[in-house]
């Protein structure tokens, strides 16, 4: 069942006081631990980017995709595709700190906390797309890196 904090009529603890403080801080920095996760993302992405274009740039696989018709499209979107879907990943991280209009009335509890828990579930949606892109960009990169060692090297 339940602690002795959850029936009713029971004395709070020091220890259940504490934890209560831990969830009340965390609610507290919810938005701010968000945006600065989707700061950090964005600072990851745009090096991880700038390091892929640079290693692309400087590598003979321009010569590589001289072939012509369907497999050179293939080969353009497979060496393409990571740095689309890291660009999808700032586009998403950067709607974190998108300022949204959200109504709220200040002298209703309940109406507050469900704005606080919107705007918090909007980052962390957007957060979490991001997220997903990153990842997705960095076995894009693989797969290209792979098919290029094996194929084009």
């Amino acid at each position: 069942m339940g602690d002795k904090a959850d029936a009713i009529g029971e004395p709070v603890t020091d220890l259940d006081e504490f934890w209560l403080e831990i969830a009340r801080g965390t609610v507290k920095e919810a938005i701010s631990s968000l945006e600065e996760a989707a700061k950090q993302l964005i600072s990851a992405v745009t090096l991880v980017e700038g390091i892929y274009f640079a290693a692309v740039s400087f590598s003979d696989l321009h010569k590589a995709m001289a072939v012509q018709g369907t497999d050179s499209w293939l080969r353009i979107i497979l060496f393409v595709s990571p740095i689309v879907l890291w660009l999808i990943c700032l586009f998403f991280a950067v709607r974190v700190f998108t300022p949204e209009t959200y109504k709220t009335n200040l002298s209703s509890p309940e109406l507050a906390e469900g704005v606080y828990k919107e705007m918090v579930g909007y980052k962390h949606r957007n957060l979490k797309r991001a997220y997903w892109a990153l990842l997705a960009g960095f076995v894009m990169m693989i797969v290209a890196v792979v098919y290029y060692l094996k194929f084009l090297g």
